[in-house]
C-alpha cells in the first residue's frame, strides 16, 4: 500500500511538471545508446574526449606518415623528395594547386581536431555535467582550447586566414567565410591564455602523456612572436625556461648511457624521452608503446630518410656491398626524401666540433658486411667502394641517428642476431617522439630578443645550446633571422615542422631557391617558387561545398 501511495505522488508529480514544462516532457533521452547529449557528462568521459585530440594530433603530426609530417621538410631547405623531381610536392608551381591531395589534407584533419575540441569546450560548463573540482574541470577545458589553438596556428601558418568555427557543429554549415590571418591568431592567443592559467605545471602532473601550462607557455611565445607583441613572447619563454623543473640535458643519460655516444645523441635513444628516464628537456612527448593495442603507430621517418645502402654495389667487382638492411647501419630505409646538400654540409662549415654533427648523430660512412665483397671490412666512402649512386641519392647520403633506432631495433625484428640482419618491417622509430622540446623555447626567446634589437640576449640564448654541444660560442654582431634560422636546422633537423618555421617568418622562398637542390641548379630542374606560394591554396573541394558563400581562393591560385 505504502509503495502504490510513492507510485501515484510520483505521477502526479510527473504530470504537474510535464504540464508546466511540455518541451522538456517530450524531449527525447535515450538511455540505451551512446549520443552526443549522453556522452559528455561525466569527467571521465570529457577525459576520454581529450586524450582523443592527443590521439589525433599525434595520428596527424607524428605517426601519419607522408602526407603530414614529411611534408613540412622535403619542401623546405633542408630536405627534398629524392624520387625525382616529378614526384609529389617538388614542385610548387605545377603541384601546388587546390585540387592537390596533399594540399586538402592537412585542412580536413584540422578541422577534424577543431571540431571534435569545440565540442568539448561547448559542453564541459553545463549544468548536468559532473566533475571531481572545478579545477579538473578548468584543465581539461584548457587542454581542449590547447588543442584548438594548435591546430588554428597551424592553419593559419600553412593557408592564411582561415574559416574561424569556435562552436559544435550541429548541422551541416555551407556558408563558411574566411577569417583574416590576423584574428586567428588572436584566438589562438586568446585560447592559451586560459590554457596556461588552467593547465597544471608539470610538478603536479599525474601522467607523462598529458600538456602542462610550459606546453601551452611555449606555443603562446610562439604566437606572440608572429603577432609581433615580442615582450610578451619573452615573459612566456622565459616562464618555461626559469621553471626549476625543466634543464637543458648536458650530461649522458638513459638507455644508452654506457655505450658510445653523446648526450644529444642520447636525447632521441629509444626509452628516453620522458621524464622518467631522467629527461628534464622533453616538454610535450607523443607517446608510443610497441607492441601495445593503442599504443601508436611509431614514426616512419626512417623509412622515408633512411638511404637504400643496401642496395649499393663495389665498383671492382660488382657485388652488394652489404647483406641487406641491419641494425647498426639503421634498419631499412627507402630514401623517399633525403637532406640538402645546406643540411648535410653547409650549415656545419662554420661549427667545428659541434656535438650535433658528431659520428654517432650524422653517420657519414657505413662498414660494408658482405663477405662476399672485396671491399668486406672496410668503411665503403673511406675506400671509395661504391660504384655508384643514383642521381637523386635515394641509395646514400648520410644516416641521422635521431631518426632511426641504430643498433637498438626490437628483437622481433631481428633476421640474423650474429650479422645484425632486420626484417622489411624495421622501418620505424619504435620510441616516443618530442612535440615540443626545452631547446626550441630558447630559440624561440632568441627570435624575440632579435625582435626587440637585443641581440646579445639572443647570443645569450644560442649559446646555451651551444655550449651543450660543444659548439663555437657566438657574439650579438653574430645574430639576425637566417642564423636563428641556421640553428634551428642544427638543433632541431627533422624533428620541427620546418616548413611552417619558414612561412611563419617569411623565408620560405628566399630559403629554397637557395637551399633546396631544385631551385638552386643542382640538378636543372627549372622550377621557381613565387611569394605567393608561402600560403598554400584553400582546397578546391571546400571552396566548392560552400554553396551558401564565397570561400576566397588565395592570392596567385586559379579557383
Amino acid at each position: 500500500m505504502k509503495t502504490n501511495k510513492y507510485i501515484i505522488l510520483l505521477s502526479v508529480l510527473f504530470l504537474g511538471f510535464s504540464s508546466c514544462n511540455e518541451e522538456e516532457w517530450l524531449k527525447e533521452e535515450a538511455y540505451d545508446f551512446y549520443s552526443a547529449d549522453n556522452s559528455f557528462r561525466t569527467e571521465s568521459q570529457f577525459n576520454q574526449a581529450v586524450a582523443s585530440l592527443y590521439n589525433l594530433t599525434d595520428l596527424y603530426t607524428v605517426w601519419g606518415g607522408a602526407t603530414s609530417h614529411f611534408i613540412f621538410q622535403y619542401t623546405t631547405d633542408i630536405a627534398y623528395n629524392a624520387i625525382g623531381p616529378n614526384s609529389e610536392l617538388n614542385s610548387y608551381e605545377d603541384r601546388l594547386t587546390p585540387e592537390y591531395v596533399r594540399v586538402r589534407t592537412p585542412w580536413e584533419r584540422s578541422y577534424e581536431i577543431i571540431a571534435q575540441a569545440n565540442t568539448i569546450i561547448g559542453r564541459i560548463d553545463g549544468e548536468d555535467t559532473e566533475f571531481s573540482s572545478e579545477e579538473k574541470r578548468n584543465q581539461l577545458k584548457a587542454e581542449a582550447l590547447f588543442f584548438r589553438a594548435f591546430t588554428y596556428r597551424y592553419l593559419g601558418i600553412l593557408y592564411g586566414g582561415v574559416p574561424l568555427s569556435l562552436e559544435e557543429v550541429t548541422v551541416p554549415r555551407r556558408d563558411y567565410v574566411r577569417a583574416t590571418q590576423a584574428e586567428v591568431f588572436a584566438q589562438c592567443i586568446e585560447d592559451l591564455k586560459f590554457a596556461v592559467a588552467n593547465l597544471p605545471d608539470v610538478s603536479e602532473l599525474g601522467s607523462e602523456a598529458r600538456i602542462t601550462d610550459a606546453v601551452a607557455n611555449h606555443l603562446l611565445a610562439e604566437l606572440y612572436i608572429i603577432v609581433g607583441d615580442y615582450d610578451k613572447a619573452i615573459a612566456s619563454a622565459s616562464s618555461v625556461i626559469n621553471n626549476p623543473n625543466y634543464a637543458l640535458m648536458t650530461e649522458r643519460f638513459g638507455s644508452k648511457l654506457n655505450e658510445d655516444g653523446d648526450v644529444y645523441g642520447d636525447l632521441f635513444r629509444r626509452g628516453n624521452q620522458n621524464r622518467s628516464s631522467g629527461n628534464t628537456e622533453g616538454l610535450w612527448i607523443a607517446q608510443y608503446e610497441y607492441n601495445v593495442t593503442g599504443g601508436g603507430r611509431g614514426s616512419i621517418i626512417t623509412q622515408y630518410l633512411g638511404p637504400q645502402y643496401y642496395l649499393l654495389q663495389g665498383k671492382a667487382d660488382n657485388k652488394n656491398l652489404f647483406i641487406g638492411p641491419t641494425n647498426q647501419n639503421g634498419g631499412r630505409g627507402i630514401g623517399w626524401f633525403a637532406p640538402s646538400d645546406f643540411m648535410l654540409n653547409d650549415v656545419w662549415e662554420s661549427v667545428p666540433g659541434d656535438m650535433r654533427n658528431s659520428e654517432y648523430n650524422i653517420i657519414r660512412d657505413l662498414v660494408v658486411d658482405n663477405p662476399e665483397s672485396v671491399y668486406y671490412g672496410q668503411k665503403m666512402v673511406e675506400s671509395d667502394a661504391i660504384k655508384s649512386i643514383d642521381t637523386y641519392r635515394r641509395q646514400w647520403t648520410a644516416i641521422f641517428a635521431k631518426t632511426t633506432p641504430i643498433n637498438d631495433f626490437p628483437e622481433e625484428l631481428f633476421v640474423d642476431f650474429e650479422t645484425g640482419e632486420v626484417t622489411r618491417n624495421a622501418s620505424q622509430t619504435f620510441r616516443d617522439h618530442y612535440q615540443m622540446r626545452l631547446a626550441e623555447t630558447y630559440l624561440l626567446r632568441a627570435e624575440a630578443y632579435l625582435g626587440k634589437d637585443q641581440t646579445g640576449l639572443a647570443a645569450d640564448d644560442i649559446n646555451e645550446l651551444r655550449k651543450r654541444a660543444q659548439a663555437p660560442l657566438v657574439s650579438a654582431s653574430d645574430i639576425d633571422i637566417d642564423f636563428i634560422l641556421d640553428e634551428r636546422a642544427r638543433e632541431l633537423h627533422f624533428e620541427e615542422y620546418r616548413l611552417l618555421t619558414l612561412k611563419r617568418l617569411g623565408k620560405l622562398v628566399e630559403r629554397v631557391t637557395d637551399h633546396n637542390p631544385y631551385y638552386n641548379g643542382t640538378y636543372d630542374t627549372g622550377f621557381v617558387i613565387q611569394d605567393y606560394h608561402n600560403l598554400w591554396p584553400i582546397p578546391q573541394q571546400e571552396i566548392e561545398r560552400n554553396t551558401e558563400a564565397v570561400l576566397e581562393q588565395n592570392p596567385g591560385y586559379a579557383n
